[in-house]
């Protein structure tokens, strides 16, 4: 790869990390509460498409008639029957997450992170070094077919950190200088109670917010 050729990539990486990132899930365990109007088929505001599945739900389907499940299946269902199974088509291509619900006092989010995607570009020994990080959502329910999601924008806590409006546990990484949120989940958990609970104007203003509205299918 040429220097230049690689500045470009470098810019464009750095211009595409716009969420707050974590070490750790942003819920904790008694915080989990399943929403299930986020089930179902959604168009963006940018012509994208989101698939939403419970896994509760996907368990039921394989598992019918006379098939029964193993322990192992079980247990994995134990981890994860309060999760979403997010699948984002952009411009042909996917992404699958794990999308968990959790509330602190009544407002909604939800904790993603990375399941799979079909990027052939990434062979085994890239993805060997990538780590699944995860990110938080505030969540919206305008009506029964419309909803808004807005994620935790990287900028927006940056500025806060720095003006000490804000304290969380973070660290710069790495030659793109990515910024990740160190916390447990508790404290992270105890941050966003403050964050919701703060006078902070427009907290949640992000460069990636989404109005989706649900098709019928």
């Amino acid at each position: 790869m040429k220097f230049k050729s690689f500045v470009i990539l470098f810019a464009l990486v750095a211009l595409n990390s716009c969420i707050v990132k974590s070490l750790h899930p942003f819920y904790t365990k008694e915080s989990i509460a399943f929403e299930k109007s986020f089930i179902g088929k959604w168009k963006d505001n940018k012509g994208d498409i989101w698939n939403v599945k419970s896994f509760q739900d996907m368990f039921n389907e394989d598992f019918v008639g006379e098939e029964k499940p193993s322990e192992e299946d079980l247990k994995t269902l134990e981890k994860i029957k309060h999760n979403y199974l997010v699948e984002y088509v952009s411009q042909g291509r996917k992404a699958f997450f794990m999308a968990t619900p959790f509330k602190i006092k009544d407002q909604l989010l939800l904790n993603f992170t990375p399941y799979s995607h079909d990027d052939a570009g990434i062979n085994s020994l890239l993805s060997s070094h990538l780590l699944n990080t995860h990110s938080v959502v505030k969540f919206d329910i305008v009506n029964n077919s419309e909803i808004d999601i807005k994620w935790l924008d990287e900028e927006r806590i940056e500025d806060l950190l720095k003006t000490s409006k804000i304290r969380v546990k973070h660290e710069i990484i790495g030659i793109q200088e990515d910024f990740l949120l160190t916390a447990n989940s508790t404290e992270l958990y105890q941050f966003l109670e403050k964050y919701l609970a703060s006078n902070i104007e427009n907290k949640w203003k992000s460069s990636s917010e989404f109005k989706l509205k649900k098709l019928n299918v």
